[in-house]
């Protein structure tokens, strides 16, 4: 009997794209949050999302920096 084992990314490679299952691992932001935050537009395709064969995924360093700039937001106010 043959094992499959899952192929990690090589060490100091880092996905900028994941699949939204993936950023909720990573992050503990759901899915359901992202698909909110492309609904109201907070977050754009091709910028923040994609789909990719009815797949969503998150850029991490767009979504990263997009966080970064709402904290910075709400220390100003």
């Amino acid at each position: 009997m043959t094992k499959i084992h899952a192929v990690a990314p090589p060490v100091g490679i880092e996905p900028e794209w994941v699949r939204a299952e993936k950023y909720f691992e990573l992050t503990g932001t759901p899915v359901e949050t992202v698909r909110h935050y492309r609904k109201k537009g907070v977050w754009l395709v091709g910028k923040h999302l994609a789909t990719v064969q009815n797949r969503l995924h998150v850029n991490i360093k767009e979504a990263d920096a997009w966080i970064k700039e709402q904290a910075l937001k709400r220390r100003q106010a």
